[in-house]
């Protein structure tokens, strides 16, 4: 891959990061896979909005979904995000 599609998919992931709705919905969903009614009371928000955010992850391959009757069950799809946000975070307290 060049280095002007890795720093466009770059610029693009720390983008999707840069939200503050969608990084609550990645950081509550590391309690546990949430369908979108969940992570709408815990972050107060409602269902369209948090649907919009989600789409906007699954889009980036940050989360993915399995289908239980007619509900999507939320999760990470990759648990490695974790451990980019703790760096951003020993990074920014240093």
């Amino acid at each position: 891959m060049d280095k002007v599609v890795d720093i466009e998919r770059l610029r693009d992931f720390f983008k999707v990061l840069g939200d503050d709705t969608r990084m609550r919905i990645i950081l509550l969903l590391e309690e546990s896979a949430k369908n979108v009614t969940e992570i709408a009371n815990a972050l107060n928000m409602t269902q369209s909005a948090i649907s919009h955010q989600l789409r906007t992850l699954y889009d980036h391959r940050v989360v993915t979904y399995s289908k239980a009757g007619q509900e999507r069950i939320y999760e990470i799809l990759d648990p490695h995000i974790y451990e980019i946000i703790k760096q951003a975070r020993d990074h920014i307290r240093e």
